[in-house]
């Protein structure tokens, strides 16, 4: 075993799927990448979502009490990227990455077209830390390509999902055996 600095743990767990982060009103919108994402429950449904304070993205799920995770698949790499390289309070982020905005189904935030899927949340508490902010939120709608999921699973092979293992790097789902 090889130890390795503890501010890095994060990477030995967290990869699982990149996500876009979409929040804001329908008319008001944002989108943040996110990798830092996770189901906190099944009963009642909560996800958890992890974002940087200074974000616009936060300010605006602390505003409209809502978010959307939106699942992208690796063809939006270059797109995701980009989105983290910039600030929503000086650019349409969904214009500047070519992202399409689609309307909510039970919450005002858009959902990204193109997407594998998307979750729908309200915010049901806000756990403020060390300059993040982990929203759970309560799910109240969530939709997959059809051809992307059978048997109550996501087909993570065809999905080809991005995850982040650290700094620019990121990894492509196959074929679950």
């Amino acid at each position: 075993m090889r130890a390795i600095p503890v501010n890095k743990f994060y990477r030995l767990i967290n990869h699982g799927p990149c996500v876009l982060v979409s929040a804001g009103n329908g008319t008001v919108n944002n989108v943040a990448p996110a990798a830092w994402v996770t189901p906190v429950n099944d009963e009642p449904p909560l996800v958890g979502v992890c974002l940087a304070d200074t974000h616009y993205t936060t300010a605006l799920i602390r505003r409209y009490r809502c978010f959307t995770v939106n699942i992208p698949p690796a063809t939006m790499r270059r797109a995701l990227v980009k989105a983290g390289s910039m600030s929503g309070r000086k650019i349409d982020k969904f214009a500047a990455c070519g992202f399409t905005a689609l309307p909510g189904v039970q919450v005002p935030a858009v959902h990204i077209g193109g997407c594998v899927g998307f979750i729908e949340a309200l915010v049901h508490r806000a756990v403020a830390l060390s300059g993040v902010t982990l929203f759970i939120g309560k799910v109240v709608h969530c939709a997959v390509a059809r051809h992307l999921f059978h048997d109550g699973r996501l087909l993570t092979g065809r999905a080809r999902t991005l995850h982040h293992v650290g700094g620019n790097r990121f990894f492509c789902s196959t074929r679950a055996k």
